[in-house]
C-alpha cells in the first residue's frame, strides 16, 4: 500500500478541479442565463447584447445571492484543498526522491506552489475584483434603506433620477466584466489542481 500522503495527493486536485468548475459555471453559465432577454431570439446571440427580461435591480440581486453563495462554498474548498497540499509538503520533506525538475527537483517547491496557486483565489478577489463587486453590491442595495424605511417610490430630483439612470445603464458592462474576470479567477484553483496531480503521478511513477 502506498504511503498516506500518497493517497491523499491526488485528493487536493480533485477538490480544486471540482471549485475551478464551480466558479468558471458562474460565468459560463448563472451570469448569461440571468441577464437573458424576455424572448429567446430564433438564432441564439452572444450574452449581454440584448436588453434582459427583468430590471437591473432584479439582476444586480440574483448577482449577489450568487455571489453571498459561493462566497460560503469556494473559499472552504480552497483551504481544504491547500491544507491537503501542505501535509504533501510536510510528509514529504525529508524524501529521497526528488520531484519532477519542473520543480527543481524540490517536492517543497512543488506543493507549496500547488498550495499558494490554488488559495490565490482569495487576494485576487479583494485586490482585482475589489472596485467591480464594490459597484455591483452598492447597485444591489441601493433601495434597500429606502424599502425598509417605507420610502421607496418616493419621488426623487431629477438629478438623483439622473445618476439612477447611469448607474443602471453601467449594470450590465459590470456583469460582463465581472464574469470576464472571475473565469480567470476560476484558472487559478485548476492551476494548481494541475500542479498537485503532476507531483502526486510522478510520485507514484518514480518511487
Amino acid at each position: 500500500m502506498r504511503p498516506i500522503y500518497e493517497q491523499i495527493g491526488v485528493g487536493p486536485s480533485l477538490r480544486s478541479t471540482y471549485e475551478a468548475c464551480g466558479i468558471a459555471t458562474l460565468s459560463i453559465i448563472s451570469i448569461p442565463n440571468i441577464t437573458l432577454p424576455a424572448r429567446r431570439p430564433p438564432s441564439a446571440t452572444l450574452p449581454f447584447q440584448d436588453t434582459p427580461g427583468t430590471s437591473t435591480a432584479h439582476l444586480t440581486h440574483q448577482w449577489l445571492d450568487l455571489y453571498d453563495r459561493g462566497s460560503k462554498i469556494f473559499p472552504g474548498i480552497s483551504a481544504v484543498s491547500s491544507l491537503a497540499n501542505l501535509y504533501a509538503l510536510w510528509a514529504l520533506r525529508d524524501s529521497p526522491t526528488p520531484a519532477p525538475d519542473i520543480f527543481g527537483s524540490s517536492w517543497f517547491t512543488c506543493y507549496l506552489l500547488a498550495a499558494g496557486v490554488t488559495m490565490s483565489i482569495a487576494p485576487f478577489t479583494v485586490m482585482v475584483m475589489k472596485e467591480t463587486n464594490a459597484k455591483l453590491k452598492a447597485h444591489a442595495k441601493r433601495d434597500d434603506a429606502a424599502g425598509a424605511e417605507g420610502t421607496e417610490g418616493m419621488v426623487v430630483s431629477p438629478q438623483e433620477k439622473a445618476k439612477r439612470a447611469r448607474e443602471d445603464s453601467q449594470v450590465l458592462g459590470l456583469l460582463q466584466h465581472w464574469s470576464q474576470l472571475n473565469l480567470i479567477r476560476a484558472a487559478l484553483p485548476l492551476v494548481g489542481a494541475g500542479i498537485g496531480f503532476y507531483a502526486a503521478v510522478s510520485s507514484w511513477i518514480f518511487p
